[in-house]
């Protein structure tokens, strides 16, 4: 007679502790092998000064047909130089390093450089927060400074994808959206892919086919910490490049082979991942949370 094992054992724990272990060395082992690209300090377009990237940025390729268009990029660039210009430091990265920008999330960085604006001509236009705002994004597609990627994913880039594939990659991007209609009923994902892809490229600089491995997991794991959902949506980036040809032959087929980023997060961290606007309710949920762990 044959006997059927209506219920499957549970597996001793020893023998679980011992899979999640193979599985953490396996992912820290994946980590060394492609690691990401170090943050530059220095670069030629970071060095130049306010004349020549005001030149640079307010001609072709950076040049759109619309004159109105035109008028807001210069005053954007303009604006932006003006503020930085204020703050110490030897090239446009120091700059914007010093300026406490990356401490405010999503929109809110504009208070800072508004505050420096009104002081200088008085009370600012209704359209200062909008010229700042195309401002910056010609100095990110320029290559001008390098914003980090916790800060960049506090942000929507509705335009992001679209000016670095006119100005920064056009084979790169074209790649893509031939890739994108190959698969029409994915469309929103291949807009989401292509965001992502940009946003690498303006924190790492360099073209699509210089992005790592490595870069895709920092900016993985980065999703992760600042708590950015959507599924599938987080990776399929990598998917696509990887389609694309830019990774090894030896690069895992799915970003998930990596795991979770290693590591404990800090309690600012965890409280990071939440877009909470206001600073000080921010820092008095890190100092009840600091009080209260064991």
């Amino acid at each position: 007679m044959t006997i059927t094992k209506k219920h499957s054992t549970r597996p001793p724990l020893q023998a679980a502790n011992a899979t999640a272990e193979q599985a953490r060395a396996r992912n820290s082992m994946l980590r060394e092998r492609f690691p990401q690209r170090a943050a530059e300090v220095h670069w030629p377009a970071t060095s130049r000064s306010a004349e020549e990237v005001v030149r640079r940025l307010t001609a072709p390729p950076f040049l759109p047909a619309a004159k109105a268009t035109r008028a807001g990029r210069r005053r954007g660039v303009a604006k932006m130089l003006d503020w930085l210009s204020s703050l110490p430091g030897d090239t446009w990265q120091e700059r914007w390093a010093c300026s406490g920008v990356e401490d405010l999330p999503g929109a809110d960085w504009t208070e800072l450089s508004l505050r420096f604006l009104s002081q200088q001509a008085g009370s600012p236009s209704s359209y200062v927060r909008a010229d700042l705002s195309t401002g910056l994004l010609l100095l990110i597609a320029g290559d001008v400074i390098r914003p980090g990627l916790p800060w960049m994913l506090t942000r929507t880039h509705r335009y992001l994808a679209t000016i670095m594939a006119e100005v920064c990659d056009p084979d790169g991007f074209e790649q893509l959206v031939q890739m994108a209609a190959a698969q029409p009923h994915s469309s929103k994902d291949a807009q989401i892919a292509a965001t992502r892809i940009a946003v690498l490229l303006a924190c790492k600089g360099g073209l699509i086919r210089d992005i790592t491995v490595g870069d895709c997991v920092e900016l993985f794991d980065t999703q992760r910490r600042v708590h950015i959902r959507g599924g599938q949506h987080k990776v399929d980036f990598y998917l696509r490049l990887r389609t694309m040809g830019v990774f090894p032959d030896d690069a895992p087929a799915t970003i998930r082979a990596f795991g979770q980023a290693l590591g404990q997060l800090s309690i600012e961290e965890l409280v990071d991942r939440y877009p909470i606007r206001c600073r000080p309710i921010r820092n008095l949920l890190v100092d009840y949370l600091r009080e209260r762990q064991p």
